[in-house]
């Protein structure tokens, strides 16, 4: 039985525009009073997905959302963090070294603002994300050495994301999870984390397992929720990995490809 809805963001359940369209948020809301979970599944930091949660109305006492692709799973309503796991400035250092000799931008984010290793050159993240987080432009030195950090990521052109990815040195592979969430924006995790992980502690929690997960998504960050879940749903848009590992596929993102899927699966009208 299908009790939880996972929902991967950009390029799933956001349109084009970066909105919840409002047949998304219709059929949602209609699931949800209907006591489904709807779990927001995303690798953006939680002050990334306020306003969803809010247009969403997900603040009843089972509702949760799992930022930082499964590291970080948080009550919508007490913000009591359920699980989390983090990477280190040891673990940043590795990367930096990296980053230095192979050139290319990298952007720490931790709990309260991002940390811009300006040193390497600025990246594309901060106009990427707009005001979400205060940003702060620093030396490597200057990373406070006494903090967790969700994660480190490689925002640049696509070509450059792919080049930084395919020369990647294996002892960063097995430190850290790497993975990209969309063709400029590379992902540097903490080790075996991943949206499926994190899921799979959420489920514990309710006494439950990823067989009553239903997941859309679209990106390579949502290949082991697809994979895992009991139904993995990819969208029109997925790159086609997604494709090759999902139970169903429905429409697009800017064809409200989540209503559409869940209509169709709940028998809503």
């Amino acid at each position: 039985m299908i009790t939880t809805i996972a929902l991967d963001l950009d390029n799933t359940l956001l349109n084009s525009a970066k909105e919840i369209s409002a047949e998304n948020e219709r059929v949602l809301k209609q699931l949800h009073k209907m006591g489904k979970r709807i779990v927001l599944c995303t690798g953006r930091p939680i002050q990334g997905i306020q306003r969803l949660l809010t247009q969403l109305e997900l603040f009843g006492p089972t509702d949760y959302a799992i930022t930082f692709n499964g590291g970080l799973i948080r009550h919508n309503q007490t913000q009591r963090i359920l699980a989390q796991t983090t990477i280190s400035k040891q673990e940043v250092a590795a990367l930096y070294q990296d980053a230095e000799q192979r050139h290319y931008p990298i952007d720490v984010i931790g709990a309260d603002k991002v940390y811009s290793i300006v040193t390497l050159g600025k990246s594309d993240y901060e106009s990427s994300m707009g005001a979400v987080l205060p940003f702060a432009d620093i030396s490597f030195d200057e990373l406070p050495a006494d903090r967790a950090f969700g994660k480190a990521v490689c925002a640049a052109p696509a070509e450059v994301v792919q080049r930084v990815r395919k020369e990647m040195p294996t002892g960063l592979t097995d430190l850290l999870h790497i993975v990209p969430s969309r063709a400029e924006l590379l992902e540097f995790l903490p080790n075996n984390v991943n949206k499926a992980h994190g899921l799979s502690q959420l489920m514990a929690h309710f006494g439950e397992t990823l067989d009553n997960v239903m997941a859309f998504g679209d990106e390579e960050n949502d290949f082991e929720m697809i994979a895992q879940a009991g139904v993995g749903v990819a969208m029109g848009n997925a790159i086609p990995q997604i494709k090759q590992v999902a139970n169903a596929e429905t429409l697009t993102n800017n064809e409200d490809g989540v209503a559409a899927y869940l209509k169709q699966y709940f028998d809503l009208r």
